[in-house]
């Protein structure tokens, strides 16, 4: 598979999406981490959900996103951070289900460009209903911090 080419990436991931207000406001966890894969997952409850009590197609798309993201920045130099530059998701059937988890896995990396593929699987009493797949196109930033920097093109390239 990918070599990461840096040796610290597992603390360099998680330290990163430690960071993440929206991660932790919606509870997710990193559940698996390996050099060009990661899997998130969360546990249902109400502020989740859209009306009809399912999880949110919105929280669905970004957990894919963010895991599509972690599993990139997984094999990042040092000195780098990560940023989504276009996603296309398919949405395979409602979310429903106790805990939901997204898994991602870069498929093609390149100089500046990573290409993923992530899915999302509601779970229920030991059963998974794949809900979501969808392809991620992720931006390594050389250079560029990856802590908070509120300054003007802070990102800017």
């Amino acid at each position: 598979m990918f070599q990461p080419k840096n040796p610290d990436f597992d603390s360099v991931v998680r330290d990163s999406f430690s960071r993440q207000p929206f991660m932790a406001e919606m509870g997710a966890l990193i559940e698996t981490l390996e050099p060009g894969i990661c899997e998130l997952g969360l546990a249902m409850r109400p502020g989740l959900t859209q009306q009809h009590g399912f999880f949110h197609g919105g929280l669905v798309a970004a957990i894919a996103d963010s895991a599509a993201g972690y599993a990139s920045y997984s094999l990042y130099p040092a000195d780098s951070t990560v940023l989504t530059v276009d996603y296309s998701v398919n949405f395979l059937k409602p979310a429903k289900g106790s805990r939901l988890r997204a898994r991602a896995e870069v498929l093609k990396t390149g100089k500046t460009l990573f290409v993923c593929r992530a899915d999302a699987y509601a779970e229920e009493e030991g059963r998974s209903s794949h809900c979501l797949t969808g392809m991620f196109t992720m931006m390594c930033l050389m250079g560029k911090s990856d802590q908070l920097n509120l300054g003007r093109n802070a990102l800017s390239t």
